[in-house]
This record gives structure tokens, C-alpha cells and sequence, in this order.
């Protein structure tokens, strides 16, 4: 009775494809049935979370692409003038 009281029940929603890619490893290693939501997470992270932040980070880069060319292109005056000063102190001129 007392374990009753210290559980507490937890509804899970699972994609069918993360279900059915788990199931066999539950079932063909005979592990607890409990066991099942942790792996698929595990599994989940491993898999798949490298490529949505990979996705992202595209998709950051093409956003700021446009800004990122301005800001060059804003500053590339400033550096002709470096490339030129430093030329000229180490020509002696």
C-alpha cells in the first residue's frame, strides 16, 4: 500500500516512429517495461538532437548572412587603409 502512495502515474505521448524504432529493443532484451520511456529519450537525444541543432545553426547563418555582408562590407575601407599604413611603415615610406 505504501508504494502505491510514492508513485505517481505519468502520461507519456511517444511519435509512432520512436515507438516502433524502441520496441524491439524493450522486448528483444527483456527489459522493464518502465525502462521503455528512458530509452526512447536517451535514444531520441542521441539521434536526433545533433541534427535539429545543426538545422538551427543553418538557419542562423543564412539569417544573418545579409548582416554579416554589410557589416564587411561597411568596414572594408578601414581595412584597405590598415593593409596600406602597414605597407608603408614596413617599406620605410
Amino acid at each position: 500500500m505504501r508504494a502505491k502512495k510514492s508513485m505517481r502515474e505519468v502520461i507519456v505521448k511517444i511519435p509512432k516512429r520512436m515507438l516502433n524504432e524502441n520496441e524491439h529493443t524493450v522486448v528483444h532484451h527483456e527489459k522493464d517495461r518502465g525502462d521503455f520511456v528512458y530509452i526512447s529519450t536517451k535514444r531520441y537525444e542521441t539521434d536526433h538532437e545533433p541534427a535539429v541543432i545543426r538545422e538551427e545553426m543553418m538557419k542562423g547563418y543564412i539569417e544573418m548572412s545579409q548582416i554579416n555582408l554589410k557589416i564587411a562590407t561597411e568596414c572594408l575601407h578601414v581595412e584597405f587603409e590598415a593593409q596600406h599604413k602597414v605597407e608603408r611603415l614596413v617599406s620605410g615610406g
